[in-house]
């Protein structure tokens, strides 16, 4: 197992994480995995969804089914990692159903997970672990496993397949990402940290030996890349998905066509939960909450 964390802290992309990370439990007998995360942005009046993720290596049939049907957040272990931390398995579920306690919409989304075969499971709920960050994990054994034969595993296994989790859950959540079409030029970067620390247009022009339209370019650029009404908010989107602060060594712009090379540091693509061997990923459901 300590080969395995050196490995996950040594992966230099969200994808050789996870890659990893389900190679690990699939050894383990929860070869079906699905992680779902949701980043969080509050204020005393509102909480706004910055932003979800969504990595799996269940079914993209039944994913599709879950999400189309509007059936992802209805799914029982899913509203139990919400509301509760650590672990439970999947007779939690069954009890609840049992007892008259599940919704119409609960039902389907146990249904539609029987019917591709998950009968059993665990859910690991990672609560505030990550500031901002709410997140937690399904797994679940071989295709029509009975949930006694896989509580066999999980009693063998549980200390390793939590902390590994906990571990990977920390490793995503501290790298950059963003969404298509939402990646800053290093130029937007440096504009936006130099207005985050203080430096007005007319210090960042004369910094970066550029005229003041050129720096209200920028800004006005990386406002519309983040999706931002203002330029605080643009700052406080960009923090929050990891975009400017970023050490040297994790690229998270794009070589921008004027300033490629200028400043010394090399740009790059951002890491991204997108395109992730033998996964589905869903990204990009953002919304407010009064």
């Amino acid at each position: 197992m300590l080969d395995v964390i050196e490995n996950i802290l040594a992966a230099r992309s969200a994808e050789q994480v996870w890659q990893r990370y389900v190679s690990t439990l699939t050894k383990l007998g929860f070869p079906h995995v699905s992680y779902h995360g949701m980043r969080l942005l509050r204020s005393e009046s509102a909480r706004m969804i910055d932003d979800s993720i969504l990595l799996s290596s269940h079914s993209p049939r039944l994913l599709h089914e879950l999400l189309s049907q509007n059936l992802l957040q209805n799914s029982p272990m899913y509203r139990w990692i919400e509301r509760n931390h650590g672990s439970e398995s999947w007779d939690w579920m069954r009890t609840q159903r049992i007892a008259g306690r599940l919704s119409a919409e609960d039902e389907r989304a146990m249904d539609l997970f029987t019917r591709y075969g998950y009968v059993a499971g665990y859910a690991i709920s990672l609560g505030d672990s990550v500031q901002r960050l709410r997140a937690g994990v399904i797994l679940n054994g071989a295709i029509g496993q009975r949930q006694d034969k896989l509580d066999e595993s999980w009693q063998r296994s549980h200390r390793e397949i939590e902390a590994l989790t906990g571990i990977v859950h920390l490793r995503i959540a501290s790298m950059p990402f963003n969404q298509p079409g939402e990646v800053l030029t290093l130029r937007q970067r440096e504009v936006l940290e130099c207005i985050s620390v203080g430096q007005t247009t007319q210090e960042i022009a004369e910094l970066l030996d550029v005229t003041l339209a050129t720096v209200e370019k920028h800004l006005r650029l990386a406002r519309k890349a983040l999706g931002a009404r203002t330029t605080a908010q643009a700052i406080l989107l960009a923090a929050s998905r990891r975009q400017i602060f970023v050490d040297p060594g994790e690229p998270c712009t794009v070589k921008s066509d004027a300033q490629s090379g200028a400043s010394g540091r090399s740009g790059g693509e951002p890491w991204r939960f997108t395109s992730f061997l033998g996964a589905s990923t869903v990204s990009g459901e953002r919304g407010t909450e009064g």
